[in-house]
């Protein structure tokens, strides 16, 4: 058998059994088979033969996984699994390859560094950025070479983060001396976004149900330069802190918005897991709403099931924050909520799928209180 197609083989079979991470799986396939040659473009073009691997499993089903990568490696289009096509039909694509197409999005972290300094240094080592709306984030649009690579990423003066993920944080509208509840909030990127925004006043209480990923939140913070965070290991659906002012829910979800950086995703995702997910989802956010406090509510979901359909259920205290009235940011059309709640497209806006709502609870609490 070829070496790339082993490897390739062993990655997928890898990714499908242990559910992990294609970065991981293609890791430890390669120190595996001991392989040689650019570890580095060969990782780029398993990440392409994945986009094609899904079409090509199909059609090819009778030469199993080795024969679908064969033919990924030059042929076959871009798609998705059927079930997952039949979810997202409301986006009434006829291309799902659309959604595949990746941009990086840096931000300039304020803690560590100025802004300007920053971007005129990344553009004299041959970066070329475009600047967004928000000041401190600008698109990749050029790259010679990594940008994780920079000393200004390791340093821990530019993050790689998504415009839809900051998008979350700038709804929730932090202030200083806020008392800030975030539910699962490893590895941090939100949290050290709510303290930039703050210049480090809020205080920040980050709750996560994983030791693993809040052991590596805490070298996150340091990294960036996070202060006035208390990491707390502690399970969503049983909250250990009753005052708050604001609640941010990083729900735990498919991640089907993350396709375009891990086509791998719909290998590791089934029906069930959606239904587990979901269930979770709608525990997280019955919990929060009993503080009687605002709370945004986001997943990186293209999923209904994860969005509308969570968020339906508190109709009366979902806040507008659509409010441009931009269609493209519209919610799933057939839900009642559909023009109040956010969205973001990878095919429209350049970013991963995210599901963005917010609701102000402070007004169930006043009911419970009178009642």
């Amino acid at each position: 058998m070829d070496k790339k197609v082993e490897l390739y083989s062993t990655a997928i079979k890898l990714i499908m059994k242990e559910k992990i991470q294609p970065e991981r799986a293609f890791n430890l396939a390669y120190r595996k088979l001991k392989i040689k040659g650019s570890k580095e473009k060969l990782y780029d073009q398993f990440l392409r033969v994945l986009q094609r691997f899904y079409y090509n499993f199909e059609l090819y089903q009778d030469e199993g996984i080795e024969g679908a990568v064969v033919h990924s490696l030059d042929e076959g289009k871009i798609d998705l699994p059927q079930w997952v096509k039949e979810r997202l039909s409301y986006l009434r694509l006829k291309d799902f390859s659309l959604l595949f197409k990746k941009y990086t999005w840096i931000r300039v972290n304020t803690l560590k560094a100025k802004i300007s300094e920053v971007v005129e240094s990344l553009r004299k080592k041959g970066f070329e950025l475009e600047k967004d709306e928000y000041e401190f984030l600008y698109k990749v649009i050029k790259a010679p070479y990594r940008i994780s690579k920079t000393e200004e990423f390791k340093s821990g003066k530019i993050v790689v983060q998504d415009k839809a993920s900051i998008k979350v944080v700038e709804v929730l509208d932090p202030k200083p001396g806020e008392k800030i509840l975030e539910v699962g909030s490893a590895p941090g990127m939100k949290t050290s976004v709510i303290q930039q925004l703050t210049g480090n006043k809020a205080y920040v209480i980050a709750v996560d149900i994983s030791e693993r990923r809040i052991k590596m939140q805490r070298e996150i913070m340091k990294w960036l330069g996070v202060e006035n965070v208390e990491l707390v290991l502690a399970d969503g659906e049983k909250l250990p802190i009753k005052y708050v002012d604001k609640i941010l829910i990083d729900a735990p979800c498919s991640n089907s918005g993350t396709l375009a950086s891990d086509p791998s995703v719909f290998l590791r995702l089934s029906k069930r897991d959606i239904i587990r997910l979901t269930i979770i989802q709608k525990k997280l956010l019955e919990e929060a709403s009993k503080l009687g406090k605002p709370v945004v509510y986001a997943t990186c979901s293209l999923f209904p099931e994860e969005g509308e359909k969570i968020v339906e259920k508190y109709a009366d205290f979902l806040v507008k924050i659509n409010e441009k009235n931009d269609p493209t940011h519209y919610g799933y059309f057939k839900s009642k909520v559909w023009l109040r709640v956010l969205r973001f497209y990878p095919h429209i806006h350049g970013t991963q799928g995210f599901f963005i709502a917010k609701l102000d609870f402070s007004k169930k609490q006043a009911e419970s209180q009178t009642a």
